[in-house]
């Protein structure tokens, strides 16, 4: 158990370090890419079975309207969950766990998007606290008339 635990803290630590911008490290750059076109390929692959065994045969181009729809509310979650996953296992969890708040924010509420990512993520909550701090001590900062 102890040695599972030592093994988890290892990884925790390599997928939460700090890593250059992807516009400046070509080896983030192809991680990244890498991680979007499964993540994309996977999503599509995993729903259409899905929404096959509902009954619903089609495509995006020759509908149904119903298919359309409902692969594109079930695509989406879906897209999100295996980024997060994908780019958790990849060691690029920081800016995955950015990638899924930007994804669900756009469907749910901020608050609720930001206390599911603060549960679940400590890296997010500090680096957000550390935002917030930031924020305020630049506008606490009075500006110099020219």
């Amino acid at each position: 158990m102890a040695a599972r635990s030592a093994v988890f803290k290892r990884f925790w630590a390599w997928t939460t370090q700090a890593r250059p911008s992807w516009r400046e490290n070509k080896t983030e750059a192809a991680v990244l890419f890498c991680v979007f076109g499964c993540t994309g390929s996977s999503s599509v692959a995993l729903v259409r079975p899905c929404l096959g065994k509902l009954g619903l045969e089609g495509s995006m181009k020759d509908g149904p309207n119903s298919y359309r729809v409902i692969s594109f509310l079930s695509v989406t979650p879906i897209y999100s969950l295996i980024i997060f996953t994908l780019g958790t296992l990849s060691g690029r969890h920081a800016y995955f766990a950015g990638q899924w708040r930007k994804i669900f924010s756009r469907f749910m509420p901020k608050a609720a998007v930001n206390k599911l990512v603060h549960a679940g993520c400590p890296p997010a909550a500090a680096r957000d606290t550390a935002k917030i701090v930031s924020d305020a001590a630049k506008s606490s900062i009075p500006s110099i008339p020219k």
